[in-house]
């Protein structure tokens, strides 16, 4: 896996390519930025919360279960000192599925616990 950043402003803008993908990051004004693009923690949400999806998802269609609707949300909270890091998250998943309860709970509990590699980070 390979990424390339690169400053594309006078502030914090960078832009990001993976592959055949690109994306900024920017800062915010307050701080010098132009809030052009998201924030590299934000996007560490992102990756937990997308990773999983696609875990639950694959899991789900695995079993041939109907998915009618998918929602992940990520609310998390950071420390006050430096290093800011996260100190809480939570993962919200809503679906409607044909999937029995049981069948949703291995799913969200293999995630976790095998495939999803932001759990483990």
């Amino acid at each position: 896996m390979n990424i390339s950043l690169e400053l594309v402003d006078d502030g914090y803008g960078l832009q990001v390519q993976s592959g055949n993908h690109s994306m900024m990051l920017d800062a915010s004004q307050d701080i010098g930025g132009n809030d052009r693009g998201m924030r590299p923690l934000s996007l560490m949400l992102v990756s937990l919360a997308g990773c999983s999806s696609m875990d639950i998802l694959y899991v789900l269609r695995k079993g041939r279960h109907e998915v009618r609707s998918y929602k992940a949300t990520v609310h998390a909270t950071r420390r006050d000192e430096h290093p800011r890091i996260f100190n809480g998250i939570t993962l919200r998943i809503e679906v409607q599925t044909s999937a029995p309860d049981a069948v949703l709970a291995r799913a969200a509990e293999l995630t976790r616990t095998k495939y999803c590699s932001a759990f483990a980070i």
